[in-house]
């Protein structure tokens, strides 16, 4: 198998992407024989590779270095997946890519006429989240991959379903019938610093809400039927988006570089709305997303009838997520990936609410870093 790291200097490849490869060699966990082809625009080597890969992962020796091969070039360059082809020929393959959501048509286009939809070897894609801007987008994006390469071999990625945590969410701690709303909080103390240029075409909604969130309560209220259950979420109403929506950016992200000087991204959100699912009709949602809040805060908070409230905070997976990611990609394992109805039915819960927001209800407001927007709890 030959594992096409794009954008192998990045940040995801440096704190998640290696550190796991490197788990997983450790246990034996690749595939035989494997290769590792680091693709990136700088102008390396092998070497310089090697040696990036033990500052990265320090206790990092051979035979796991050897795995290693540098191939420069860029997603936008059509000589780079033509290389990527030859280079990989007979073998199968698995390509990760995480790219700024313009960059995935050209991708795609440019692995198509590299032929990767008529090689002999297997042809594996993992994206990372979220899938597209909108539903619209995801379609036409599914609909290109599924001209390179089959559904079973399309790996799209939401690491939070890798979490032990999000994935016994369904083990309630009290009985459905005494809870009267539940919570769903994303909370970041640390700002958007480098991702600036990606983070200015998504948002939080985009970023956390459509993704994270839907899938964490999905886990919660329908662990059997996720698909099933986001299908059949009833959509707000443009009056609801009005008064059930909020949307804010904190004070300094205009001036992150790659952000747009009159930005109308949000970088906090908060949506409300109230579930019809069978055992949980009437039962009160908040979902709540943001980044410079006072503090980390990752929970799921189910308040009672009585008034009593009980948190599931997020606690740490046994393994890592991409360690549990790569290794079920490279085993045909989409169990942990969210499927394509998934995808499909958080952008109809989610397109209506940009939509809105693009026409600028609710307004856009501001917060200082470090606090919570005003008029957040009343959501």
């Amino acid at each position: 198998m030959t594992l096409a790291a794009f954008g192998v200097t990045g940040d995801l490849m440096r704190l998640k992407i290696l550190p796991a490869l490197y788990e997983l060699h450790a246990k034996g966990e690749l595939p035989a024989p494997m290769r590792i082809l680091g693709i990136s625009r700088r102008p390396w080597d092998d070497a310089r590779l090697r040696d990036y890969i033990r500052e990265v992962v320090p206790e990092a020796q051979e035979p796991f270095l050897s795995l290693f091969t540098f191939l420069q070039g860029d997603v936008e360059d059509p000589a780079t997946f033509a290389a990527l082809a030859r280079e990989s020929e007979g073998d199968d393959v698995l390509a990760y890519l995480s790219l700024a959501p313009s960059l995935y048509h050209t991708a795609f286009a440019n692995m198509q006429q590299a032929g990767f939809d008529k090689r002999s070897g297997a042809t594996s894609v993992m994206i990372e989240k979220p899938f597209g801007t909108g539903g619209a987008e995801a379609e036409r994006l599914y609909a290109e991959l599924e001209s390179i390469t089959a559904t079973q071999n399309i790996f799209l990625v939401d690491h939070y379903l890798a979490k032990d945590w999000v994935r016994e969410l369904g083990a309630l701690p009290v009985p459905r019938e005494q809870i009267a709303q539940v919570r769903m909080r994303f909370w970041e103390d640390s700002g958007v610093e480098r991702r600036g240029p990606l983070y200015d075409q998504l948002g939080a909604l985009r970023d956390v809400v459509q993704n994270h969130l839907l899938q964490m309560l999905a886990h919660l209220v329908a662990p059997d039927d996720r698909a099933l259950f986001l299908e059949e979420m009833q959509l707000l109403s443009p009056s609801e988006i009005a008064t059930k929506t909020l949307r804010a950016q904190y004070e300094g992200y205009r001036s992150i570089p790659g952000v747009a000087p009159q930005s109308r991204i949000e970088t906090y959100c908060r949506v409300g709305t109230t579930l019809d699912a069978p055992g949980w009709t009437g039962v009160e949602v908040k979902l709540e997303a943001g980044k410079r809040l006072p503090r980390a805060r990752k929970e799921a908070e189910l308040t009672l009838k009585d008034g009593s409230v009980v948190t599931i905070p997020e606690r740490p997976n046994k393994v890592g997520e991409y360690e549990t990611l790569l290794r079920a990609a490279m085993q045909g394992n989409q169990s942990l990936f969210p499927s394509l109805r998934e995808v499909r039915a958080q952008w109809r819960f989610i397109d209506p609410i940009l939509a809105a927001w693009a026409k600028g209800v609710p307004a856009l407001t501001t917060y200082p870093p470090g606090a919570v927007p005003s008029g957040a709890e009343a959501v």
